[in-house]
């Protein structure tokens, strides 16, 4: 009796490792739009991969791009509370009630570049002066680089620019082109093609990797160079659900959050929207346009006029401006 007891002892402690060995968690990550595009398939895919891959073995990330789980874009924050993705990819500057602090970020002229974006964006949220994000962690904070003008019609200097309707992503560079002349139309990226094909716009307000990734390229031929304002875009969890997770998948998951994908973001987003620009110079079926010198004083008059009035809207506004330029200064830029 003693020996058989022992003997159970012994494959019983054999066994604990294996028992106390948690399966990892699963996530469900939405993305609305086609694993092809830029974000997708050089940021968010090898994120997945390498969270998938962690020799912790904690979490394990189903993907499901293609708009699978929705295709609305202003859905998919609350798409994340609802349950219905634990993991999505964000577009602020079209869901403003939510994100209305963000267009600080949409300031013409304030972001130059990714770089610069990401050191924003991400010390904005560090000192929690971004409402609307108490419900989620923030895997990733981004911005695109510049948004230039795509036209099927001809733009030679920024006086051309007048009276062409143009798809916005945001309010504030919605604002922006207005002051140009413009009529703006707040439009999700999707339906840029078709609205072009049946000429309800003129033009779109795109990056260059937009412009390739939903297919713009096809139905316009003139590529303003003007730098309008960034626009902030983000990978966004459901904090109740990262709070429910073990304390490994937690480490897991801050592991592969802030730097890690950021630097990759910055890293490969940059490159192709280089890219792009270099391709879309090459094409003789296109007119590349830079912004010609002597315009250059009316753009930064604008500029200046479109923020100073976001500015005076409140003195949230004006002290979150403040802070922003502050965290900009610190950075070296």
């Amino acid at each position: 009796m003693k020996l058989s007891s022992a003997v159970l002892g012994l494959g019983l402690s054999l066994f604990a490792p294996l028992a106390l060995h948690a399966e990892p968690a699963t996530l469900k990550l939405a993305f609305f739009a086609s694993s092809k595009e830029v974000n997708y398939a050089m940021v968010i895919k090898p994120w997945v991969d390498a969270v998938n891959a962690d020799p912790a073995n904690a979490v394990k990330i189903e993907a499901f791009p293609d708009g699978a789980l929705g295709k609305n874009i202003q859905a998919q924050p609350q798409m994340i509370l609802d349950g219905v993705a634990d993991i999505a990819w964000v577009n602020p500057s079209l869901v403003p009630g939510r994100f209305a602090k963000d267009q600080v970020l949409e300031l013409p002229g304030l972001v130059k570049n990714i770089g610069d974006g990401i050191k924003l964006y991400s010390g904005l949220l560090e000192q929690g002066l971004l409402p609307g994000y108490d419900d989620y962690k923030v895997i990733g904070a981004f911005t695109n680089p510049p948004y230039h003008i795509f036209s099927r019609k001809p733009i030679e200097r920024l006086e051309d620019l007048a009276g062409q309707k143009v798809r916005i992503v945001g309010p504030m560079v919605g604002q922006t082109v207005q002051s140009f002349g413009m009529v703006p139309v707040l439009m999700p990226p999707p339906e840029v093609v078709e609205a072009i094909g049946r000429g309800s716009i003129d033009a779109a307000t795109f990056v260059p990797a937009a412009l390739i990734d939903f297919g713009a390229d096809r139905v316009t031929t003139t590529d303003y160079l003007l730098p309008l304002g960034a626009g902030p875009l983000t990978l966004l969890m459901s904090a109740q659900k990262y709070k429910a997770l073990s304390p490994e998948a937690r480490q897991v998951l801050d592991k592969y959050s802030g730097s890690w994908i950021q630097d990759l973001y910055l890293r490969e987003v940059t490159r192709y929207n280089q890219d792009v620009i270099t391709r879309l110079r090459a094409d003789p079926k296109r007119k590349v346009i830079d912004v010609a010198k002597d315009d250059q004083p009316k753009i930064d008059a604008t500029y200046q006029s479109v923020t100073s009035a976001w500015a005076a809207q409140s003195s949230e506004n004006a002290s979150l401006l403040e802070k922003a330029r502050a965290i900009l200064a610190a950075s070296g830029n």
